[in-house]
């Protein structure tokens, strides 16, 4: 059984692996953010349609093991072609965004979705169940997990921030519609997607980096009324 302080080195050790100056290593973050968000993806559409890997993979016509691979976070040759024919069979459209490069990729919303998706795995939530405990759209909490062009209104951000009683200015500067974001918030994100594996389940390793996240962002980001959530709609 792993303790707090191992868990603090281990993450220790991770950071100074991927924190930092070096645009190669962020690089690096970057490619594994994105493996792991198309692996999670793929299994949690399967989980909601109800089906098990085999049976997945009669319906897209491969083998149990091949869609295993997909979700996993570590493998890298996912194809537009095996996507798509996930997609059909799951009764699902593939869209290919591309956005602009954040000043460090993707930490911040990616950090969001990260948040979010093991907030709701923590209690062992279904995105249904989600929407409606919480009074917010089942294809926006999606949306949230997944997509990293969406923004949050306002509203909700207020009703994520009374369901799971984190400050809605802090969900807001993750999601990135607000500016001026405070370095330490960006070190802190980075930190929590490199220490974190989001393809796999909740494990004690993953729900104290997540509870040490949390807490930093409700001890050290008060809100500060009437400024930064002023201007988000």
């Amino acid at each position: 059984m792993s303790t707090r302080r191992d868990t603090t080195e281990a993450a220790g050790i991770l950071r100074r692996r991927y924190v930092g100056d070096d645009k190669s290593k962020r690089a690096f973050v970057e490619a594994e953010r994105v493996h792991a968000d198309v692996a999670q993806m793929i299994h949690d559409l399967r989980m909601e349609a109800g089906l098990s890997q085999a049976e997945l993979a009669r319906r897209v016509g491969t083998s149990q093991s091949a869609i295993s691979r997909l979700e996993d976070a570590d493998y890298a040759g996912h194809s537009l072609s095996m996507l798509n024919r996930i997609a059909a069979a799951l009764n699902r459209n593939v869209a290919v965004l591309m956005t602009a490069r954040d000043a460090e990729p993707g930490s911040l919303r990616w950090a969001f979705q990260l948040l979010l998706r093991n907030l709701r795995r923590s209690r062992r939530l279904t995105i249904e169940e989600l929407a409606r405990r919480a009074d917010i759209d089942e294809e926006e909490l999606l949306a949230l997990e997944r997509s990293s062009a969406y923004r949050p209104t306002r509203g909700t951000l207020d009703r994520l921030d009374r369901f799971y009683r984190l400050p809605a200015r802090s969900l807001a500067l993750l999601a990135g519609v607000v500016p001026h974001v405070p370095p330490r918030v960006s070190k802190s994100a980075l930190a929590y997607v490199a220490s974190s594996d989001s393809a796999t389940g909740l494990s004690s390793t993953e729900k104290e980096l997540l509870d040490e996240f949390i807490e930093f962002l409700r001890n050290e980001l008060p809100e500060r009324p009437g400024q930064d959530l002023a201007k988000v709609r």
